[in-house]
Parts: C-alpha cells; structure tokens; sequence
C-alpha cells in the first residue's frame, strides 16, 4: 500500500512570515514589497477561502473608521506637522493592523496554538546558532556578513540570516533569536510562554522548560521580571485562594527590590544615569555621530524625553513617525515601548489596547487579580522594549475565538481529550 503523502501545512507558513515580519530585524520586515505580498496573499486566501463574514468587515471597519478618525483629528487641531505624517499614520492602518486582523481571521481559534509551535522552532534554531555564537563568535559574524542580508539597521556590527541575529560588539555574550536584539527576543519568548499557559491550563512541561531557559540566555532584566510575574500568575492560577505563602511572597519580592543591591540598587543607579544623559544630550550626539550611531536612551530617559517633548499632545498621540520629530534636534534611539506607543497613539490608543488585551486574556485567567497580573507583564516587557506596536501585540485588538490546542497530528484536543494536553511542537 502506497504511503499516504503528508499535507502541507499552510497556516505554519503562514505563521511563520508574520513572525518575521514581527521581528523588526530582517529583509522581509524591511521591504515593504514583502510586507505588500504578504498582505495581499493572505487578504487573497482569506477572500477565496471566505473565511472573512460579515461581522468581521463590520467589526474592521468600524475600527478602521475610528482610527482614521482619530488621527485626522489630531493632525489638524493638535499637532503642527507635514502631511506625510498623517500619511504615515493611515499606512499603519493598512500595514501592522491590517495583518493582525487578517492572521486574525485566518487562524481563528488556532492561531496561538500556531504562534506556540513556530516560536518554539524558531527558539530551538536560535539556541543552536547561539551555540556557534559562544564558541565563536568570528565565524558567527564572517558568516552572517557574508550572507549579508540587508535589513535597513546601520548599528555597525548587525548582522541578520533571517532566522537569527548577531550583532558585533554588542551582543556577543547574549541570544537576539531571530528579532532585532536580545531583549525583544525575550519580550517574544515571554509572550510565547503566557499563549503556553493559556492553552495547558498553566501546567509546566518540555516546552515550558525550553522557553524559560532560552530566555535566560537573553540576559535582559526586565523579560526576568516579566517572566517573575508569569511564573506568580501560574502559582495564583492553580492556587487561587489567598494563603500564607503569598502573603509572605508578595512583601518579600518588594523588600527584595528595595534593599538588595542587584536590584534595588541597580534600578536607581540606572534612572540617575538617564536622568544625567538628558542633560548631556549635546555630548551624546558629538560622540555617537563620530561612530554612526543614534543616541541609544536607555527606558528611564526615553519615557522622559518623550514626555518633555511632547506634553499633553501624548493625550491623543503625535504620529507613527514622532521619531522625526524627536530627531530633528537630537538623533533619538527610543528604547521604551510604553513610551513610544503613548507618543504613537496617545493614552486614549494605549487604554484601548490594555482594555482588549485584558479581555481577551480573562477567559484564561479567570479572575480580574490576574488579568492584572496579565496587564503588568505586557508592561514591563514593553517598558524595556518598543514591542507593543508590532503585529503580535496588535493582535489582541482582533482576537475574539476562543483558542484551541492541537497535537502533532492536527487534530483538536478538545475533541480527542479534553482533560488532557499533550501537544507535540
């Protein structure tokens, strides 16, 4: 009997690209002819699949036509900018918000189930080319280079293969996976693990252990504390009742903050930093144009810079291309996504985005302490990293089936078993 010829699985492909185009590092993320294709093939297989009803038109149009509104709004009452600002901002619409809804749409209730397993290859692949990375570190870079894929990033030393990046100088020490630097990567791997939980009712196992780990070696502070407070949500998932334990853990994690030096310590020593680069930003731009680079602002400063820039405009936002603003006087690398989000979208838009995203996420969590929990880890990883406008963040603003895990085989397990999760990535 002839072997029966194995199917092709689209939606992994599918999954695959909108992760890279997420990633914000490659040439597939840079090119906006990729971003095009990609766009079109998916509205294309979604239209001829009709897998788009009539609610999700109306549901995207309306919000498309709030969005619209919003930012003509702006652009002529409370913002003194050229038109190719307001441009900008109509071209994120029909860019990062129009695939989100499209992977939305075509996914369906399988869409984490499939972000999980692709994150899951793309981390095994990332920690195999980390591998190579510590061992050596020049053939990484002579590899990478001569590969030399171009991704628009002028940081001397960055390199990307499409599926890992490894920038000279930088990073050597650290994993960047296959997004633009280590902190992301964690930001994407927190993320992944939370969709984890979601679908395995918060049990640990093989996959958990792979995405902690692989965290790890990002070496990036705030994905541990985003991590720290997953790991606490687990604990109040499957032990919802007040107890003695938390309230000793609670205290303890605060007091840890304030009087151990690592930590404590640490993060005043940092904002007195940043506070000290605002005040200097003149020598900062002196020494980082004899080196090609942008002033590289750490979290502190930029959510500063940003405020003092901008003001009470941050109400509805400036634009997606605020960074020229910024730039103008000052070459500006904003690393603070809370900040660079509220500069986009004002804190009508972050409110709006919070709100969905803790909707979506209390049907898993169940109770309102934690989708507060919930809320604080997208937080803190975005405090660290500009991650909440990219598509995997945008997503919550679309997500409404209830998700479903599967097995290696494709089949639901809420049909096979529904007690039971043991879904083979």
């Amino acid at each position: 009997m002839a072997r029966k010829q194995k199917k092709i699985d689209i939606n992994y492909f599918i999954m695959l690209v909108f992760l890279l185009l997420s990633a914000n590092a490659n040439i597939i993320s840079s090119t906006a002819i990729a971003w095009a294709a990609f766009i079109s093939s998916l509205l294309f297989y979604a239209i001829i699949n009709k897998m788009i009803s009539r609610n999700d038109v109306n549901s995207f149009g309306i919000f498309s036509g709030v969005y619209v509104l919003l930012v003509t709004v702006r652009f002529f009452l409370f913002n003194d900018l050229e038109t190719d600002y307001l441009y900008s901002d109509y071209l994120f619409l029909f860019k990062y918000l129009l695939v989100s809804f499209l992977i939305c749409v075509v996914l369906k209730e399988k869409l984490l189930a499939y972000f999980v397993k692709v994150m899951v290859h793309l981390t095994i692949l990332s920690l195999v080319f980390y591998a190579l990375q510590l061992l050596s570190p020049a053939t990484m870079y002579k590899l990478f280079a001569t590969l030399n894929f171009p991704t628009g990033n002028n940081i001397p030393g960055y390199t990307n293969a499409l599926f890992f990046t490894y920038t000279q100088g930088f990073h050597e020490l650290t994993n960047s996976g296959f997004v633009w630097e280590p902190g992301a990567f964690g930001c994407f791997l927190v993320i992944t693990l939370m969709f984890h939980f979601y679908l395995n009712k918060f049990k640990y196992d093989n996959i958990t252990i792979l995405l902690i780990i692989a965290n790890i070696t990002t070496f990036s502070t705030t994905n541990y504390l985003g991590l720290l407070v997953l790991i606490f949500l687990s604990y109040r998932y499957k032990v919802p009742k007040i107890n003695i334990y938390v309230l000793i853990l609670v205290p303890a994690i605060i007091l840890a903050l304030i009087f151990i030096p690592f930590l404590g310590d640490k993060i005043i020593e940092t904002y007195n930093e940043d506070m000290r680069d605002l005040n200097r930003l003149g020598v900062l731009k002196t020494y980082y144009h004899r080196i090609h680079m942008d002033i590289p602002l750490n979290r502190f400063s930029s959510l500063w810079h940003i405020i003092n820039s901008f003001g009470d405009k941050l109400i509805l936002g400036v634009s997606n291309r605020y960074n020229d603003v910024l730039n103008k006087q000052y070459p500006i690398n904003i690393s603070n996504g809370v900040g660079d989000f509220i500069a986009k979208f004002g804190l009508v838009g972050l409110i709006f985005l919070l709100y969905k995203y803790g909707k979506f996420c209390r049907q898993y969590v169940l109770t309102t302490e934690n989708v507060v929990y919930c809320v604080l880890i997208l937080l803190i990883l975005s405090f660290g990293e500009p991650i909440l406008f990219l598509p995997i963040v945008m997503i919550f603003l679309f997500l409404k089936d209830k998700q479903k895990a599967f097995n290696r085989y494709g089949r639901d397990e809420e049909d096979e078993a529904p007690n039971r999760y043991a879904t083979k990535y």
